[in-house]
């Protein structure tokens, strides 16, 4: 990848614009998560608790077989800052925000991506059951970008954007298994440069991958999962679904045709797509990393959900698992808009705009039922143990009672 042109010295106002326009949607797909703020699964058993229970130990604590730095981090802020009452809104506001920087952060003007204001917009618009957003458990899936877009990151021109950087880098390497997933990544970047700022960001980014790594060695694995055969069929098909058919034909297709067709459909396309992601011209260099991200971070999320062992696909299982590649297909083909031949620029073009259509009936998220949190929580204001129901429904947290005696009722 040839070194970037110097930066622009002026905003890109259409990005920022996008930014604006990302955030607003993303609140109007999931208003209640802002509007009526509940705890979502292990924002409250795992992190609520552990940091009361460790306090700054819970940083250091893993769970699921990593760290989860930046919901450990705001669980222990919140704790101290805000009444308990507040805390769901705490959760999911800095969910929210988070999202918003990462959104800020493609449309700075150090990131070296062309059609950003379309590639902002894939955030909040993309398909899905919507569990990875504005969820602070499932932050770590959209934090992630921020190491994809590492790669296309002018260098730093100063102390304070290169302490940044590496500050970003570490927080988010520490937040989830993604630092190993787009290391790679940064290790090419870093070959072809071989400047020490990138050998900088490598460093950061090899130390957090090599200690989630090696937490992850020490978590025992899915028995009964890795028991069971492999079934290539169910895994194509799911992977079709999910990334072809359903972004782009909406649900109902979904459901209408066999899994053969979803993972014959899916392997066509998705080859289509790379094979002319590949040809040479100005965005070759750009569109190629984009696919070597999407093939390692596919793999690697079909390795964890395991969905070939799936009885059917409901669309609901596991969505988190393939956020992260839809997001980069809906790339690839936005970076395709304007591309010659005309005729796929045409196909994508169609794609974009059939898929939103046929989203916009399923676009505003359905509100989950309201646990009233601030009416049941006062149990964890006095620190005496309480079973307390939080989303998604049938989900509670046992929480145990805070150490040592409780407040007066």
């Amino acid at each position: 990848m040839k070194p970037p042109a110097p930066a622009s010295h002026g905003p890109d106002r259409a990005a920022w614009a996008a930014v604006v326009a990302a955030a607003l949607c993303l609140a109007l797909r999931k208003p209640w998560a802002l509007l009526t703020p509940q705890l979502w699964a292990e924002d409250g058993s795992i992190f609520l608790v552990q940091d009361e229970q460790l306090g700054l130990g819970a940083w250091l604590t893993p769970y699921n077989g990593y760290l989860h730095l930046l919901p450990r981090m705001v669980a222990w802020l919140t704790s101290r800052l805000v009444d308990v009452a507040w805390w769901p809104a705490a959760y999911n506001g800095a969910a929210y925000l988070g999202t918003i920087a990462l959104f800020a952060r493609l449309a700075s003007r150090r990131v070296d991506l062309p059609a950003k204001p379309a590639l902002i917009l894939a955030f909040s618009l993309v398909v899905g059951t919507g569990e990875v957003l504005i969820v602070l458990t499932n932050l770590q899936w959209l934090a992630a970008f921020f190491l994809l877009l590492q790669v296309f990151t002018r260098p730093p021109q100063n102390h304070w954007e290169r302490t940044g950087d590496l500050a970003l880098l570490a927080v988010v390497g520490l937040n989830g298994p993604f630092a190993a997933v787009f290391g790679p990544l940064l290790a090419w970047r870093w070959w072809e440069s071989r400047s020490r700022d990138d050998l900088a960001v490598l460093a950061v980014a090899g130390a957090t991958a090599v200690t989630q790594g090696l937490l992850l060695l020490q978590t025992p694995l899915d028995i009964n999962a890795e028991a069971a055969p492999f079934r290539p069929l169910m895994a194509l098909s799911v992977l079709g679904s999910r990334l072809v058919t359903w972004p782009f034909l909406g649900p109902d297709a979904v459901r209408a045709v066999p899994p053969w067709m979803h993972a014959v459909g899916g392997t066509l396309f998705l080859g289509a797509l790379i094979a002319v992601a590949l040809r040479p011209d100005a965005l070759r260099p750009v569109r190629l990393r984009l696919v070597v991200a999407l093939g390692i971070v596919a793999a690697a999320c079909a390795f964890r959900a395991r969905a070939d062992t799936w009885a059917e696909d409901t669309l609901v299982n596991g969505d988190r698992y393939y956020y992260i590649p839809r997001v980069l297909v809906a790339w690839l083909v936005v970076l395709e808009w304007r591309s010659r031949p005309a005729a796929v620029a045409w196909t994508a073009r169609t794609l974009l705009v059939a898929g939103t259509l046929l989203h916009l009936p399923h676009f505003m998220l359905p509100a989950p039922p309201d646990y009233r949190w601030a009416e049941h929580c006062d149990a964890i204001r006095r620190g005496v143990p309480a079973n307390i129901h939080t989303l998604p429904e049938g989900w509670w947290i046992e929480y145990p009672g805070r150490p040592g005696p409780p407040s007066p009722p």
